[in-house]
C-alpha cells in the first residue's frame, strides 16, 4: 500500500511540476509577447506573427505567393531582413526562435507600412548592435535620437530604402518608415486595446506549432477603409466596422493563400453580422447561379429563418426601425389585403445572395419555398413592367425580411423562376440574368471556378467570392490607383490569380473563418463526368 501511495504520489508531483514549468514559461513568453505588442501603433491593419527559426525560412524561400503579394522589391527587402536576422551570428544569438511580429499600417500615400518587433531572449547594448551591424560592409549605420531612444539607420546595397531600427528594453523594432518607428517609440501615440493584445497571445498559445497567425481588429473603422478611394459599399461593407477579432492560422499551400480560424465576437451590440451566430452552416447551393460574369457575391446561409427574423426585429428596434417598418407592412395589408407575416413570410427559404458583375449591375437573389405562391401573393403589391419583369409598388419588404444586405432595394423590380427571386433596381438587369439563367451561362460552369471553389468550404453562413478577372473595372473604381495598380503590375504577381473567398461559419459564439486565394488553374478536361468527379472527390 506505502509502495503505491508513493507512485501515486511521485507521479502527482511531476505532473504538477511539468505543469508548473509549461505555465510558467508560457507567461514569460505571453509578457514577452505583450511588451512587443503594446509598442504597436492603434491604426494597425492587421498583425502577423511567425517564429525566427531558420527552418522556417527555407519552407518559405520559394513560396511565389509572398512575392506576387508584396512584389519584387518588398520581397527583397524582407529577404535582406531575413538575411539579417539569420545569417548576423551576433543578432541571430538573441533573437533566434523568438516571435517575429509584423504588423501592417496604412501610409498618408496609397501604401502599407511594416513595423517589425521581436522581443529578444537577452538584452542587446545599442553600441554591441551597431558594432555588429557594421561588420558587413555593405551596410552603411548612422546613428541619432529620438524621444531620448538611439535610433540605427541602415542603408544597404541591396536596398533601395534607408531601414530604421530602434533597440531597447529587450525589444527590437524597425521599420522603413521613419514616422511609423517613431509613432511607435512615442509613448503619447495611442497604441493597440490591451484586449487584442489578449486575444493575440491566447491564439499564439493555442496554435504554438502553425507556421504564422494572423490577427485582425475588425472593430477599427480603418480596416480596409484606406485601401478605397470612398467609404465601404455594396458587398465590401461587410468588412465595416464589426466588433470581433480575427485570429487565423497559416495552411500552407504552394500555389495558394490561405488562413483558417476563429472570429470572435466582442461585447453584447447586436450587429448584423452576429445574426448569423444563432444559426447552423448550411450548404452553399446558391453560388450555382451566378452569371458568368459575376464580379463578386455574398451568400448568406440560414437554418432556422424564424429565429433569424426574430433577431432581425431586436436589431430593427436598436436602430428605432422596427416602428416604420411595421406601419409599412401593415399598409400593404390595409390597401390590398394581403398579410406579409401570413401569406409571404413563411415561403423565404434557407439562402439568399448579393452579387455584382463586371458590368457594375447588382442583383439579389433569393431562395424561396414555393415561386408560384409568393408570385400570387406579390401580385397585389407590385405592377407589372415587360414580360416577366415586375415593380414592388410598396417599400422595403425585402429589407424587412432580411435585412441589411436588402437595404439598397427599397422598391426594386423583380421576377421568379425556379423558386428564385430576382432583385434589381433596374428592369434590364432582372432580364438579362433570366436570359444568363436560362442559357446556362453561369459561374459554375466554368474550369476555372470549378477548380477554385474545390477548396472552399461547402456549407457556410456567410461567403463572399470576388473574381479578379471579372473585377477589373470595379477595382479600378473603388480601390485607390496604387492599390488597383497591383493586380496588373508586373512587379506583382496579382495578375495571375484567379480570385479571393473569405467565408465565416457559425459556431455558437464564434466564427470559424476561411481566408482563400489562389493562382488560375490550368483548364480541366472537357469530359463533363471526369469534372463532376473531381468536385466530388
Amino acid at each position: 500500500m506505502r509502495i503505491i501511495i508513493g507512485a501515486t504520489t511521485f507521479l502527482l508531483l511531476t505532473v504538477f511540476s511539468v505543469a508548473y514549468l509549461y505555465f510558467s514559461n508560457l507567461t514569460v513568453n505571453s509578457r514577452s509577447n505583450d511588451k512587443a505588442l503594446a509598442e504597436i501603433p492603434s491604426d494597425v491593419i492587421a498583425v502577423l506573427e511567425f517564429p525566427n527559426d531558420k527552418s522556417l525560412y527555407e519552407i518559405f524561400k520559394d513560396y511565389r505567393v509572398f512575392e506576387a503579394i508584396t512584389g519584387k522589391h518588398k520581397k527583397a527587402e524582407l529577404s535582406w531582413l531575413r538575411s539579417l536576422l539569420v545569417n548576423n551570428k551576433d543578432l541571430a544569438s538573441v533573437a533566434d526562435g523568438q516571435k517575429v511580429f509584423l504588423s501592417f499600417h496604412p501610409a498618408p500615400t496609397d501604401s502599407v507600412y511594416f513595423l517589425w518587433l521581436i522581443p529578444l531572449k537577452e538584452d542587446l547594448k545599442f553600441e554591441d548592435a551597431v558594432t555588429n551591424l557594421m561588420k558587413d560592409p555593405r551596410n552603411r549605420i548612422k546613428t541619432n535620437e529620438s524621444f531620448n531612444l538611439p535610433l540605427i539607420e541602415i542603408k544597404n546595397e541591396a536596398l533601395t530604402r534607408t531601414f530604421y531600427l530602434c533597440i531597447d528594453k529587450g525589444i527590437a523594432r524597425g521599420s522603413f518608415s521613419r514616422n511609423l518607428l517613431l509613432k511607435s517609440i512615442d509613448k503619447n501615440t495611442k497604441k493597440i486595446e490591451s484586449a487584442f493584445i489578449q486575444e493575440i497571445n491566447l491564439s499564439i498559445a493555442k496554435n504554438e506549432n502553425a507556421l504564422a497567425n494572423l490577427f485582425i481588429d475588425h472593430t477599427n473603422t480603418e480596416f480596409l477603409k484606406p485601401f478605397f478611394k470612398n467609404n465601404l459599399s455594396g458587398n465590401f461593407s461587410l468588412f465595416n466596422s464589426f466588433p470581433a477579432y480575427s485570429s487565423m492560422q497559416l495552411n500552407f499551400k504552394s500555389d495558394a493563400l490561405m488562413f483558417n480560424g476563429n472570429t470572435n465576437k466582442i461585447g453584447e451590440r447586436i450587429t448584423y453580422t452576429g445574426l448569423f451566430l444563432h444559426q447552423q452552416p448550411v450548404k452553399n447551393t446558391i453560388k450555382k447561379i451566378m452569371p458568368s460574369n459575376t464580379s463578386n457575391y455574398i451568400a448568406y446561409g440560414l437554418s432556422d429563418y424564424s429565429l433569424f427574423h426574430k433577431d432581425l426585429k431586436e436589431l430593427f428596434n436598436t436602430r428605432k426601425e422596427l416602428d416604420t417598418l411595421n406601419k409599412q407592412i401593415s399598409q400593404m395589408t390595409s390597401e390590398t389585403g394581403i398579410q406579409p407575416e401570413r401569406d409571404i413570410k413563411k415561403l423565404w427559404g434557407n439562402e439568399f445572395t448579393t452579387l455584382q458583375l463586371s458590368t457594375r449591375e447588382n442583383i439579389a437573389v433569393i431562395r424561396v419555398s414555393n415561386g408560384h405562391q409568393l408570385q400570387f401573393y406579390l401580385e397585389p403589391l407590385s405592377a407589372a413592367y415587360a414580360d416577366a419583369v415586375r415593380k414592388m409598388s410598396y417599400d422595403n419588404l425585402f429589407y424587412y425580411y432580411l435585412g441589411d444586405p436588402l437595404k439598397g432595394y427599397k422598391s426594386p423590380f423583380f421576377a421568379i423562376t425556379d423558386n428564385l427571386l430576382i432583385i434589381s433596381n433596374s428592369a434590364g438587369t432582372v432580364q438579362r440574368f433570366l436570359n444568363d439563367y436560362n442559357a446556362n451561362m453561369l459561374l459554375h460552369t466554368k474550369d476555372e471556378f470549378i477548380q477554385f471553389d474545390q477548396l472552399v468550404a461547402d456549407q457556410s453562413n456567410i461567403s463572399f467570392f470576388m473574381d479578379f478577372s471579372n473585377s477589373r473595372t470595379l477595382i479600378r473604381n473603388l480601390f485607390k490607383k496604387d492599390y488597383a495598380d497591383i493586380f496588373i503590375n508586373e512587379d506583382y504577381g496579382l495578375k495571375d490569380f484567379y480570385g479571393l473567398s473569405y467565408q465565416m461559419i457559425s459556431n455558437n459564439d464564434h466564427f470559424f473563418t476561411n481566408f482563400y486565394t489562389g493562382y488560375k488553374s490550368e483548364p480541366l478536361p472537357n469530359d463533363a463526368s471526369l469534372n463532376e468527379n473531381n468536385i466530388n472527390q
